[in-house]
């Protein structure tokens, strides 16, 4: 009897500790707050010809606040002249809706996940999904606008320009994208681990 009895707790004992962290809301409300944290960092950069010009911050794009001038150097170790970019992108532009949709996303992420509300990693995966979705429009969004602000200006001079002005998401608006999934997908696993 006492062996039958040590066979049925012993199965069960595994199955609960094998979820561990992962059950738990831990891993969606740190990856959420991580995307909160990294829109304090650079998150687009404005290139002229492959060289860094400008960056901004994800922050400071949801808010139109001025792009930071990248000091380059040429070969020789000496700054290079970058006046005419600076005058531009030195400016404050409007908000961009896509990066504020972020940011509100983010916050609602994180707000959801410290909360044990029922159905809350169901609600969590649409919100990382949407979250990541609105970075990509934010990246196409200003990607758009440096294409139709260049071809106005070459247009206004009368002939084609040799300089290439592009926009790039860096290295941390892709991490933050990736994170808004993984907190999503953490949302989710919870759900299904306090269900199941």
């Amino acid at each position: 009897m006492e062996a039958l009895q040590e066979s049925n707790v012993t199965p069960t004992t595994p199955l609960t500790s094998s979820k561990g962290i992962f059950g738990t809301k831990i891993p969606s409300t740190a990856a959420f707050v991580l995307v909160l944290i990294l829109f304090l960092l650079p998150f687009a950069e404005v290139r002229c010809n492959g060289s860094a010009v400008a960056n901004n911050t994800g922050l400071g794009i949801a808010m139109g606040s001025e792009w930071k001038e990248v000091v380059t150097k040429n070969l020789f170790g000496a700054p290079l002249d970058n006046n005419n970019n600076k005058k531009e992108y030195g400016q404050k532009h409007d908000p961009n809706v896509f990066a504020i949709a972020a940011i509100v996303f983010g916050i609602i992420g994180f707000l959801i996940a410290i909360l044990n509300l029922k159905g809350a990693g169901k609600i969590n995966l649409f919100v990382g999904i949407l979250g990541a979705a609105s970075l990509i429009g934010m990246l196409i969004d200003l990607k758009s606008k440096v294409k139709s602000d260049t071809a106005v200006k070459s247009s206004d001079l009368g002939f084609n320009m040799s300089m290439n002005i592009t926009v790039d998401g860096t290295g941390w608006c892709y991490l933050t994208m990736i994170l808004f999934i993984i907190g999503a997908i953490f949302s989710s696993q919870r759900t299904k681990s306090t269900t199941g």
